[in-house]
């Protein structure tokens, strides 16, 4: 071949292969370098409510830095980005939207606060983005399924099956009463405990709205009361919950009481209620394998422990670690030709993995993407909360 030819051939062999690099840089998913994968997280980093909002985010924010130290995933180390959404649902839109624009994270794993959560669910879907939640429990930014979003905390629905189950199991229980707060949260709760109730032919007695930040329960108490229900479903968070039990004991409401997840660092909610003796006959619903300090939770109060060692620890410091469980298995199980659909493909084949310290195996389906339904039922004893597993029990 004349050499000008075979110089024009080889310059346009090296032109398409530019070309072709350069499409396939452009096809490539964002985030994803060969040695980061770049993941989002939002919550309350401000105002009020970042109390809890660092304590959940620090518990997958020590999963991921663990992996990092191990090697990364397929070499490539987890960068987390973080924006405040002040559990504000204006606010978290515009901060997941920033993620998903500005910073280009591959997927994200965060969201504590259900309402802000759900103002945001358009957003993973129409820029099709992988979404973990973190702790957020409304059952509706799940269900129904969509195909980018994602959780392995236990949804309000679920959390009230729980409760029912409990309750079921306990001697001699024909009437219960409900006290409930008037929002979506309580409502996921509530629906569940219909259900539940009517199916195990046991009689509503009393159905009685509480509401946020009230300062006396001492109607509520009293109408409950009036009622003679043989056990009392607590759809409150643990202010409120501590409201009621403390006006229950005063007037000599005696339970069983059985409250939502929200209020199982039960230890704070006797505190809030005037003394243990308040809690004397309480029960709390949980997606933890064990309490703050159990054997149970050695291996995930480590971790926590030894990437942020001057925080608090408490049941909030757990409840993001079994979604970033989740990611980092289905980022391994991806390959490292990483997309996000292969990453979607991978959760959605999740079998009975890891989920640290919850109460479950985290399993997925294309039709189920609710992957940690289970729990159990905690009580104070003795000025510790321990763990006395599903049903009822004597001991």
């Amino acid at each position: 071949m004349h050499k000008s030819k075979r110089s024009l051939l080889a310059q346009f062999f090296v032109t398409m292969a530019g070309i072709g690099l350069a499409f396939s840089a452009h096809a490539a998913d964002p985030g994803i370098t060969k040695d980061t994968i770049k993941i989002g997280t939002f919550g309350p980093l401000t105002g009020p409510v970042s109390l809890y909002g660092y304590p959940i985010i620090n518990g997958a924010a020590a999963v991921y830095k663990k992996v990092n130290d191990e090697g990364g995933i397929h070499g490539r180390k987890i960068e987390l980005v973080y924006e405040d959404g002040v559990c504000d649902p204006a606010k978290t839109r515009a901060a997941v939207k920033k993620l998903i624009a500005s910073h280009e994270v591959f997927m994200i794993n965060g969201g504590n606060c259900s309402a802000a959560v759900f103002a945001a669910r358009e957003e993973f879907i129409e820029e099709k983005v992988p979404f973990m939640a973190m702790a957020s429990t409304l059952d509706k930014i799940s269900f129904p399924v969509n195909r980018y979003i994602f959780t392995t905390t236990q949804t309000g629905g679920r959390d009230g099956a729980v409760m029912v189950r409990f309750v079921k199991s306990m001697p001699n229980i024909k009437r219960v009463a409900i006290i409930k707060h008037s929002d979506d949260w309580a409502d996921a709760h509530v629906q569940a405990i219909y259900e539940g109730l009517k199916n195990a032919g046991v009689d509503l007695a009393a159905d009685v709205a509480f509401e946020r930040n009230a300062t006396d329960a001492t109607t509520q108490v009293l109408q409950v009361k009036d009622s003679n229900a043989d056990a009392v479903f607590l759809v409150t968070y643990p202010n409120e919950s501590a409201i009621f039990l403390r006006d229950a004991k005063k007037y000599g409401l005696k339970g069983p009481f059985v409250a939502a997840s929200a209020n199982m660092d039960m230890l704070a909610v006797a505190e809030r209620a005037g003394g243990a003796d308040a809690l004397a006959n309480t029960y709390a619903s949980s997606y933890l394998i064990g309490p703050v300090g159990s054997p149970e939770m050695k291996e995930s109060t480590e971790i926590y422990q030894k990437y942020f060692p001057n925080d608090k620890l408490q049941t909030l410091s757990f409840y993001g670690m079994s979604g970033a469980y989740a990611v980092i298995d289905a980022l391994r199980r991806a390959g490292p030709e990483l997309t996000r659909d292969k990453v979607i493909e991978a959760l959605e084949s999740t079998k009975d993995a890891y989920a640290g310290p919850a109460y479950c195996k985290i399993n997925f389906s294309a039709t189920d993407h609710q992957g940690c339904p289970d729990g159990q039922i905690w009580k104070l004893r003795d000025g510790k909360v321990v763990a006395i597993g599903p049903t009822y029990t004597t001991n």
